[in-house]
């Protein structure tokens, strides 16, 4: 089939224009002469740009996927003056030797769930994190680590509670399923902290567990998640920061990765591989944490 013509010249019809007709072609209603030659758009045009535009979606998805490949590789933002360098790990599950030297930093902090599932591992665990060079260490007990045994031999480092470390205001929560423990000790999490550390995520974040066969969902704290929303909320109020500056945690091990909302940087650094920890699949997450009253958080490494 001939398709007519799409260039113009000369008078045209009124009732042949379409609304989506060119303005210059929507005057000539009125009798005026098109002297300009003008094109209207084919099926081939449309799908010459739908292509590019395609391209184009392309490539600022590359450069996306090449951004998070450097950071993944270390490829790290200019390191901040004055700040403290934290080493996060967490999910260990008596793997803890397999790592080769740990980074260099000034905190070294383990998330919970040190214990493999042999049930034997308390002795070599505590050895190995005393060995760590690191002015500054805690560890916060997982779901994995029963009883006070691990309180009693992981002595000061062990956190439950408020501290200090350096210029670092901290608090740390161990294991505790939702109930009333649980609301005790998120009811006490101070304002303007910069790290809290817990083993659990807070609920929706980072929490999503999908290697399970049996389970497939957001199995994070509701209380916690809570908490932090009173924070929040009452960091809105008052227009100044109150909620945390950074909250590390790991437990699901498929959440491992980063997410900020109401100024709170929050860190899975589960070390394990999804499901049941059969090796170590991911290495330490490195942060530099300001010092210098700024509040600027910088992720050197995950």
């Amino acid at each position: 089939m001939d398709h007519p013509d799409r260039s113009v010249r000369g008078p045209v019809v009124a009732a042949a224009l379409p609304a989506s007709a060119p303005r210059a072609l929507r005057r000539c209603r009125a009798g005026a002469f098109c002297t300009k030659r003008l094109h209207l758009p084919s099926a081939a045009s449309g799908v010459a740009v739908f292509a590019a535009t395609g391209r184009r979606v392309a490539r600022r998805r590359a450069r996306r996927a090449a951004t998070v490949r450097e950071e993944a590789q270390g490829a790290a933002p200019a390191e901040l003056s004055h700040a403290t360098r934290v080493v996060a790990i967490s999910d260990t599950h008596g793997f803890h030797r397999r790592f080769p030297r740990l980074p260099e930093g000034d905190l070294l902090i383990h998330c919970g769930d040190a214990q493999g599932n042999s049930g034997s591992d308390l002795a070599d665990f505590v050895e190995w994190f005393r060995q760590q060079d690191f002015k500054h260490k805690i560890f916060v007990r997982g779901n994995h680590e029963k009883g006070r045994e691990w309180k009693d031999r992981l002595g000061a480092v062990y956190l439950r509670g408020a501290t200090h470390c350096g210029k670092l205001k901290l608090f740390g929560i161990p294991y505790q399923p939702d109930g009333f423990m649980q609301m005790a000790y998120s009811k006490q999490i101070p304002e303007q902290l910069d790290l809290l550390v817990t083993h659990e995520p807070p609920h929706k974040m980072l929490d999503y567990a999908w290697a399970s066969s049996f389970r497939q969902e957001h199995i994070g704290s509701k209380t916690l998640k809570s908490a932090l929303g009173r924070l929040a909320h009452k960091s809105r109020t008052n227009k100044r920061r109150l909620s945390p500056r950074v909250h590390l945690f790991g437990h699901v091990h498929e959440g491992r990765g980063k997410l900020e909302k109401n100024g709170t940087l929050f860190l899975n650094v589960s070390n394990a591989n999804p499901g049941m920890a059969r090796t170590l699949q991911h290495p330490c997450v490195v942060l530099d944490i300001a010092t210098d009253g700024s509040g600027d958080v910088r992720v050197v490494s995950m």
